[in-house]
Parts: structure tokens; sequence; C-alpha cells
């Protein structure tokens, strides 16, 4: 699946789930469809949401993406957050208090490492 804003990949057992640009209630259905795909990705175990290149989120990302967290909560896949996090969304997170209960990696290599070493764990 890929958008210009969304876009799912993989790496090895990790859906990447990559949101670009601006992020807002307009895109809400396309980021939740990548969440669910990323989800169901047969051959992986776990998602990382890449936010590296991601410059506007609204409370509405915020949402979908604490959804998507208790949803792959309840699979028991692990979901791993990767920045650099724009000033904004560091800002969002901070805010809402989120930052300190989401899994959060510095880049993408970072979060699949995290994530193997879940996996492994």
């Amino acid at each position: 699946m890929s958008l210009n804003s969304i876009e799912v990949t993989r790496q090895d057992r990790v859906a990447v789930v990559t949101l670009r640009h601006d992020i807002d209630l307009d895109n809400g259905s396309a980021v939740t469809a990548a969440f669910q795909s990323a989800r169901s990705e047969n051959g992986t175990k776990a998602t990382l949401l890449d936010l590296a290149e991601l410059t506007f989120a609204d409370s509405a990302l915020l949402n979908l993406i604490l959804t998507a967290r208790a949803e792959h909560e309840q699979a028991q896949r692990p979901f791993v957050l990767c920045g650099p996090l724009h000033s904004a969304i560091q800002r969002l997170f901070e805010i809402t208090g989120v930052i300190d209960i989401l899994v959060l990696a510095d880049t993408n290599e970072d979060g699949v490492r995290e994530l193997n070493k879940l996996l492994d764990g």
C-alpha cells in the first residue's frame, strides 16, 4: 500500500508504516488501513511506525496511533515508533503525555533493532 504520505513496507520480520508530510483527520481512513495492513502483513511479527518525515499531526492522528498500539497489544504484536521526530510532533507527544507510554526509538534502524529484541526476548 502506498500513498504520497502513507506507505507500508517490510523489513524482514517487521512491517513498517511510514507517515510523511502532514497527516490530519482527512487521512484518517488511509492511516487506519495502513495500520491494519501492517498488523496482518504475512510473515511479519511486529510493526514499526516511522515518523521521521512527518511534519504535522493533529489529535486525530494521535488517537489513531494510540488505537493501533492497543490493537497491536491485543494481538500480542510489538509496536514501536521511530524518529527522529519533527519538533511539532515531539511537542504534540510531550504536551499530551503519550511520550511516556509509547515505545520510541531514535531512528528506523534502532526501531527495527528494538523490535527484534522484543521478538527474540
